[in-house]
C-alpha cells in the first residue's frame, strides 16, 4: 500500500459512530467529544440502524456542520444473544466505510467518548511512523466507579478496544464480517485479525485516548 505525501497535509479525519437508540447519550457523551477534537478538520458521521425517532431528534439538534447524519433500514441480526453481541452495528459501520468523506477513520461507539486529541494523537503517529493502523490505550469504567487501564503491543485479541484506534481509509474495502461468530470473534476483532495477518502496518501510542463505558452503566433498552 503506497504512501503519500499528501497524507501529511492536514487530513480529514471520518469519526464513524454506528447508533440505534441512545438519543441523548449519544449526543451528550460521543458527538460531544467529537466535536471537541483538537484536530479540527474532522467530519462525523453518524449512521443510524434503523435509529429511533428519539434519536434522529437528538441528533438534528447538533448544530456543528461537521456532524452528517445518515439512517439505514433496521438490520437483521442473529436470534442468539451471543452471536446478536458479536455482530451488532456491523451494517452500519459498513456503511460508513462507505461513505467516508475522510482520508484516515476513527471509529467511535455511541456510549463512549473520546479524549480531546485523541484524533491528534494517533494521527501524529501514523504520519511520523508512515503506519496504516495506529491504536492507543482505552480507559475502562469499573463498577466501584474507578478506571481500568487497557492497551498494549503487540495487538492481537483484548490488547486494544476499536475506539482507540485509526485507520487509513485506503483498508475500508476490508468490511465487518456478519458472520464473525462463526470465528468465535465479534466483528471488530475478526476485522483486526484479517488486518494483522494481510500484513498491514501498524503501530502503538502509549496513551489514554478513549473512554469506554460497559453497558452495565448506560440505561437502554438494546445492547
Amino acid at each position: 500500500m503506497c504512501w503519500e505525501a499528501s497524507d501529511a497535509v492536514d487530513p480529514l479525519v471520518t469519526i464513524r459512530i454506528a447508533t440505534y437508540d441512545r438519543g441523548p447519550m449519544l449526543v451528550e457523551r460521543a458527538i460531544a467529544s467529537a466535536i471537541r477534537q483538537t484536530h479540527r478538520n474532522i467530519e462525523i458521521l453518524v449512521i443510524g440502524d434503523g435509529a429511533t425517532p428519539e434519536t434522529m431528534a437528538a441528533v438534528a439538534q447538533v448544530t456543528d456542520p461537521r456532524v452528517r447524519f445518515v439512517n439505514l433500514p433496521r438490520t437483521s441480526y442473529p436470534r442468539n444473544a451471543e452471536r446478536r453481541w458479536k455482530v451488532i452495528g456491523h451494517a452500519p459501520m459498513n456503511a460508513a466505510l462507505r461513505l467516508a468523506r475522510g482520508s484516515w477513520i476513527a471509529p467511535l461507539d455511541d456510549d463512549d467518548e473520546c479524549t480531546d486529541d485523541r484524533v491528534e494523537a494517533l494521527l501524529s503517529a501514523a504520519i511520523e511512523r508512515r503506519l496504516e493502523f495506529v491504536y492507543g490505550k482505552t480507559a475502562i469504567l469499573q463498577l466501584d466507579g474507578g478506571w481500568k487501564e487497557l492497551g498494549s503491543w503487540p495487538p492481537g485479541h483484548g490488547k486494544f478496544t476499536q475506539g482507540a484506534a485509526l485507520y487509513s481509509t485506503r483498508l475500508a474495502f476490508m468490511r465487518y464480517d456478519a458472520r464473525s461468530w462463526l470465528d468465535g470473534l465479534p466483528a471488530d476483532w475478526n476485522l483486526w485479525r484479517r488486518m494483522i495477518r494481510a500484513g498491514v502496518r501498524m503501530g502503538y501510542v502509549d496513551r489514554i485516548v478513549y473512554r469506554y463505558f460497559p453497558a452495565r452503566h448506560n440505561p437502554t433498552t438494546e445492547e
